[in-house]
């Protein structure tokens, strides 16, 4: 009678195990949005964008997520609550972190765009900002960094101006033209408010990046890699191409000032003769003269 019964446990046990493996398989693919430096019209475009391009990767039943605040998508992603991520490339490189890029996104045929610093009034000059607030969307707490850093060059001490954070670009851009900030630091190609104009142009940053979760299965990668190529979007992302990490590598290698030295000391090479032999005698062997005389 034991051995039917074993039987039948690991019988139960393999349809356990089986049932288990089969509803993971099964389990939704969750794709993940967090794109302030991107400019959408607002959450719900977010959300329509994240909801379209889960289905389209991992089918009907794929879940969309939207996430407004850097702590709340970076616990997402620990904790394994999303698979894939659509993320700005400027928190990337300010994390400081290495991902697993499937895809870059392409907004207006391109994927990266220019910066500007756009202020109010007749400001042509970023030395007249000095002591004023400057505006940027959030990449994760080192906002003062991007701003001074990885845009300016450190060229600027990081209290030459007040950096303060707004909720997304077009946000910026909107709190410049009710008078709220002095200046933005905003993707090139927006339409910006009366009253304001673009003061310089800043380096290029790439657009989001589609990524993968750390503990995303390797197949579900593959999928997304392959799939995002042919999403067709509209709006502020219209698809993705292929990409890698230097996409925001880049970036992130712009943070942290740089090094000033002051020109080296160089001593003068420039020696005497009398110098070297000065406290020295010499003598030469004058030979066997025989040596050198001719036979």
């Amino acid at each position: 009678m034991r051995r039917p019964l074993i039987s039948i446990l690991l019988c139960a046990l393999v349809a356990v195990l089986g049932a288990t493996a089969s509803s993971a398989a099964a389990a939704p693919l969750r794709v993940g949005v967090f794109t302030p430096a991107t400019p959408f019209d607002g959450t719900g475009a977010r959300l329509e964008f994240a909801t379209k391009l889960a289905k389209h990767i991992g089918g009907d039943d794929a879940v969309g997520r939207v996430y407004g605040k850097a702590g709340d998508f970076a616990s997402a992603l620990r904790k394994g609550e999303i698979d894939l991520a659509v993320v700005d490339a400027t928190y990337l490189a300010a994390s400081g972190g290495s991902y697993a890029v499937l895809a870059v996104a392409v907004r207006g045929g391109e994927t990266r765009a220019v910066w500007d610093l756009v202020a109010r009034g007749s400001v042509d000059s970023v030395l007249a900002l000095k002591g004023k607030t400057v505006l940027t969307p959030p990449v994760g707490g080192r906002e003062v960094a991007f701003v001074t850093e990885a845009l300016l060059g450190g060229e600027l001490a990081p209290d030459f101006f007040t950096v303060d954070v707004s909720p997304d670009v077009l946000s910026a851009v909107a709190a410049l033209g009710l008078g709220k900030a002095d200046a933005a630091v905003v993707p090139s190609g927006l339409t910006l408010p009366a009253g304001t104009n673009r003061v310089v142009s800043l380096p290029s940053v790439s657009w989001p990046l589609l990524i993968a979760s750390p503990k995303a299965a390797a197949d579900v990668q593959a999928l997304g890699a392959e799939r995002a190529l042919t999403f067709a979007g509209s709006g502020a992302i219209s698809g993705f191409r292929s990409g890698t990490g230097d996409a925001y590598k880049a970036l992130g290698r712009r943070f942290g000032r740089p090094q000033r030295r002051g020109p080296m000391v160089v001593p003068n090479l420039r020696i005497a003769v009398g110098e070297l032999i000065e406290g020295r005698s010499f003598t030469i062997d004058p030979g066997d003269a025989k040596k050198y005389v001719a036979r």
